[in-house]
C-alpha cells in the first residue's frame, strides 16, 4: 500500500517545477514613434511593442491595426517576435526623410505578416545569424531590398506572397525559400548558399539582374517568369547546380550569361518569347550568351521571336556559343529568331558557334526543330546556324533544319546522325542516316502552336519527310519523351526527326513535373 506515497512524490514534484512560459501578445495603439518608447494598456507604439517582447525568452506576437504607422528610426528586434498587420493593402509602416533599417538580432526570428512599407529614403529589412519570414508583405519602390545575412551562425528566409523590389540572400550556408511572391531582383551569394523558388514573378527595370548567382550551393527555380531584364540570370563565381523548370522569360532587354569558371544550369520545360536586346546591350545575342565556364543543358524548349543584337558573324541572334562554351540542347524548337530591327543583317539567326583547335566549343542539338525566319530569304546562308572557327564540337542529332547554315575560318559540324535539311547541304551533314536536299513541303511542319505540354510546339503532318526517320539510339538517349512530355516512338518501332513526335500520347509517370 505505498502507492499513495509515490503518487504524492510525483505530485509534489510536478509543483515545485517551473510552469512553461506562454509566448505574450502586444497590440499597437498609437501610430506614432516617440522617442521614449513604451507599451502600456492604450499608449504602446511599435517600437515600444517591439522592446517589451525584447524582454520575454518566448516568441511573441504585436499587432498592428490598420492605418499608416510611422517609424522615424531603425529598430532592432531580439529574440523571436511577429509584427502582424491587417494586410499588406490595409496596414502601412512610414518611414521619415531618412533611411528607416528593420534589422533582427543574432539568433532571432523576426516575422512579417500583413504589412505594406514605405519610406522617403532607403528601406532596409535585414537579419544577421536568425531567420526572416515575410507573408503577405509589400515593400514598393525600386532599391528598397530585404537582406538575409550568415555570418556565422546561419540565416535563413522564407517569403510567401511578399513583394520586394532587392532580395539578397548572403552568406557561406544561408538557405533561402521563395513562394508566389513578386522580386525585381534576387540575389544568393556565398560558398554554400542556397535558394528555392517557385511562383515567382520577376519584373525589372533598365538597370536590374533578374537572378544572380555566386555560390557552390544548390539553386532551384520553378514556375516562374523573368521579364524586362538585361541580365534575367547571371551565373558567377562559384560551382553552382542550378535547376530551372517550368519557367518563362518574356521580353527581357539581354541574355542569360555565366561569368563563373565552373557550374551547371539546367533547363527543363522552359520558354524564351519576344526578348529584344536593348541599346546597352546591342553586342549580345537575346537569349544566352554562353562563354568558358558554366554548362548549359536545356530540355523541351521553346525559342520564338526573340531579337538579337549585331555583333558579326561569330554572334547568333539568339544563342551564342563563344569560346570554349559548353551547351547540349534537347527537345527544342527555334521558330522566328533573329536580329533586332535596323541592323545589318548577319549570319547565324538562331544560334552561333565560336570555337578556336585550343578550346573548344561544344554544341550539340538533340531532336531539334529549326525553322528561318519568314523575314530571311531561303538562300540565306546563315539562317539558322553559324560556325566560326576550327575544333569545335558541334553535333545534330534527330533534327530538322528549316533553314541553312554557314562556316567560317575552319568551322564545320563534326557529326550528324538522324537528321534533316531543307535546302542544299549548307549543313554539311551529308552522310548515312541523314538527309538533305528535302523541300519545305515535304518537311510538312505545321505552325507554331499548342499542341500540348508546357510550351508551343511545331507539329509534323501526317505525310512529313520527318516521321519514323530519327536515329534510335540518339532517340533513347534523350529519355523517350518530346518537348511535350509525350512518349517515344509513338509507334513503338521508330522515333521521328525533330522536337515533336506525332501521334504521341502524355507521360502519365511524370505529369505532375515531380522528377
Amino acid at each position: 500500500m505505498r502507492r499513495p506515497h509515490a503518487i504524492s512524490a510525483l505530485a509534489a514534484v510536478l509543483l515545485l517545477a517551473p510552469l512553461p512560459s506562454l509566448a505574450a501578445t502586444y497590440a499597437v495603439t498609437r501610430a506614432d514613434d516617440p522617442v521614449a518608447a513604451q507599451c502600456t494598456a492604450g499608449n504602446c507604439s511599435l517600437r515600444g511593442a517591439v522592446l517589451a517582447a525584447a524582454g520575454t525568452p518566448e516568441s511573441d506576437l504585436v499587432n498592428v491595426p490598420a492605418g499608416l504607422i510611422t517609424l522615424a528610426r531603425p529598430l532592432t528586434v531580439s529574440g523571436g517576435v511577429t509584427i502582424r498587420g491587417a494586410g499588406a493593402g490595409a496596414t502601412s509602416i512610414v518611414g521619415s526623410a531618412n533611411d528607416v533599417t528593420i534589422r533582427g538580432g543574432v539568433l532571432s526570428e523576426l516575422v512579417l505578416e500583413g504589412l505594406r512599407f514605405t519610406t522617403l529614403a532607403d528601406l532596409a529589412i535585414e537579419v544577421n545569424d536568425g531567420r526572416l519570414v515575410l507573408r503577405d508583405v509589400d515593400i514598393p519602390g525600386d532599391v528598397n531590398q530585404v537582406v538575409v545575412r550568415e555570418q556565422t551562425l546561419g540565416a535563413s528566409l522564407l517569403a510567401e506572397a511578399a513583394q520586394v523590389p532587392v532580395l539578397i540572400c548572403l552568406g557561406a550556408g544561408v538557405d533561402c525559400v521563395v513562394r508566389d511572391s513578386r522580386i525585381s531582383a534576387i540575389g544568393a551569394v556565398g560558398a554554400q548558399a542556397t535558394l528555392d523558388v517557385r511562383g515567382l514573378v520577376s519584373i525589372g527595370s533598365a538597370t536590374s539582374n533578374g537572378l544572380y548567382l555566386n555560390t557552390n550551393g544548390r539553386v532551384r527555380i520553378a514556375d516562374s517568369t523573368f521579364s524586362n531584364h538585361p541580365t534575367p540570370l547571371e551565373v558567377g563565381a562559384g560551382d553552382a547546380d542550378v535547376l530551372i523548370e517550368r519557367t518563362r522569360y518574356l521580353a527581357n532587354l539581354g541574355p542569360l550569361r555565366g561569368s563563373g569558371s565552373g557550374g551547371m544550369v539546367r533547363m527543363d520545360d522552359v520558354e524564351f518569347r519576344d526578348n529584344v536586346v536593348s541599346d546597352a546591350n546591342i553586342t549580345l545575342p537575346a537569349v544566352l550568351n554562353a562563354t568558358d565556364g558554366v554548362a548549359w543543358r536545356i530540355n523541351r524548349a521553346l525559342f520564338e521571336g526573340n531579337r538579337g543584337g549585331s555583333g558579326g558573324s561569330t554572334l547568333g541572334a539568339a544563342v551564342a556559343a563563344g569560346i570554349g562554351a559548353n551547351v547540349a540542347m534537347t527537345n527544342v524548337t527555334f521558330v522566328d529568331n533573329t536580329y533586332r530591327s535596323g541592323l545589318a543583317s548577319t549570319p547565324a539567326h538562331a544560334i552561333g558557334v565560336h570555337t578556336t583547335a585550343a578550346n573548344p566549343t561544344i554544341l550539340w542539338l538533340f531532336h531539334a526543330t529549326m525553322r528561318r525566319p519568314s523575314s530571311v530569304p531561303a538562300t540565306t546562308l546563315g539562317s539558322l546556324v553559324s560556325v566560326s572557327g576550327p575544333g569545335g564540337s558541334v553535333r545534330l542529332f534527330n533534327s530538322v533544319l528549316d533553314g541553312t547554315c554557314l562556316f567560317g575560318n575552319g568551322g564545320n559540324i563534326l557529326q550528324a546522325q538522324g537528321s534533316i535539311e531543307s535546302i542544299g547541304n549548307t549543313c554539311g551533314i551529308a552522310g548515312s542516316g541523314n538527309f538533305v536536299n528535302v523541300p519545305a513541303a515535304q518537311l510538312g511542319l505545321g505552325a507554331l502552336a499548342d499542341n500540348g505540354g508546357f510550351s508551343e510546339s511545331v507539329m509534323p503532318s501526317s505525310g512529313s519527310h520527318v516521321l519514323g526517320r530519327a536515329n534510335t539510339t540518339w532517340c533513347l538517349f534523350t529519355t523517350g519523351i518530346d518537348q511535350r512530355r509525350h512518349v517515344r516512338p509513338a509507334n513503338g518501332i521508330d522515333c521521328d526527326v525533330g522536337a515533336v513526335e506525332r501521334g504521341a500520347v502524355a507521360d502519365s509517370l511524370f505529369a505532375n513535373g515531380f522528377d
